[in-house]
């Protein structure tokens, strides 16, 4: 067991970050039955299944890995490998997060759990080393198409094994793209005004660090540019489910959970001709049927009255 501090300085810190950064976006277990928002007893679904996802697909057990999660938030993802035993590092750029996930690392006061304040396209192999799993849950859709599409790269590089990518898509080819000579198709959103000020884009959590416009890529074009970057697998991940937080209806029609595995091309005997052969999803296919309109006004309804992002806020989906 770790030696954490005293309950009294934990409640007296915790109202300290608080009150100077904002309430906190996520329930989380300290120490001493202390959480910081007081056990709403929400269910964390979307965690459940990357966690998940990591520990069937790593292998080997999490006590023997290197996790890194990338925009991190307030660190409970994080948090959550390491109390799993991984050796767990995230990444996290807005300061009002980073200060929250440096008070879950002294609270919890766990070895293997560590937090650095960093642009995530700042992130390299070559500067924090190779990891058993990269997450980045959260976050790709907050940036330019070219960015995105760096840090896909990035990540394959940096991974020992599996990339877990939770993120919004478009639904529908509005635009197209090209980057290094390849066509990607999606849609353009924005973070902010464009005349918008460097506070405003720091108080603005739930939008980009600093770029106005984002591009959020449609499924066949993601899948496309993990495979194109060296993934020798990519899974779309559906079991464990998570719909509304445990909630009824859906929280996002428009966002998935993709694994890209890092192994190593099979040679077939038999069919030879495969062998070397690189396909791509054209766009129109990999396309879900929309949920019926019962279960979006269900949605929208809720994330209203609850503050939990339905589908009216999927823009601004949740970690």
């Amino acid at each position: 067991m770790p030696d954490v501090p005293e309950r009294s300085e934990i409640v007296r810190r915790l109202g300290d970050v608080t009150d100077r950064y904002g309430e906190w976006t996520y329930d989380v277990p300290l120490p001493h039955g202390i959480w910081t928002k007081g056990n709403l007893e929400v269910p964390h679904t979307r965690l459940k299944r990357i966690v998940q996802a990591a520990c069937d697909i790593a292998g080997k057990p999490l006590s023997s890995c290197r996790i890194l999660d990338l925009g991190c938030l307030e660190g409970q993802f994080t948090a959550e490998f390491a109390l799993q035993g991984a050796d767990a590092l995230g990444v996290e750029v807005r300061t009002a997060n980073f200060e929250k996930a440096k008070l879950l690392e002294w609270a919890l006061a766990l070895p293997n759990l560590a937090f650095i304040q960093e642009d995530v396209r700042n992130i390299t192999v070559e500067k924090h080393g190779e990891f058993d799993v990269v997450v980045c849950s959260g976050l790709l859709y907050h940036l330019p198409a070219k960015d995105a599409f760096d840090l896909v790269r990035s990540m394959f590089a940096m991974a020992q094994r599996i990339v877990i990518i939770d993120t919004h898509i478009a639904l529908a080819p509005e635009t197209n793209v090209t980057i290094d000579g390849e066509t990607y198709s999606g849609r353009y959103f924005v973070e902010h005004r464009q005349d918008a000020t460097d506070a405003e884009k720091a108080a603005s959590l739930w939008a980009s660090a600093d770029n106005t416009t984002s591009f959020w890529f449609t499924r066949p074009s993601l899948v496309n540019i993990m495979q194109r970057a060296g993934f020798s697998t990519v899974y779309e991940c559906f079991t464990p489910a998570h719909l509304n937080y445990g909630r009824p209806g859906l929280e996002c029609p428009d966002r998935g959970t993709f694994v890209g595995v890092k192994g190593s091309p099979v040679k077939l005997a038999t069919s030879p001709a495969a062998n070397g052969i690189r396909e791509d999803w054209p766009e129109g296919t990999l396309a879900y049927a929309p949920p019926p309109p019962r279960l979006l006004r269900a949605a929208t309804r809720l994330g209203r009255l609850i503050g939990l992002p339905g589908v009216a806020r999927s823009a601004r989906g949740r970690r």
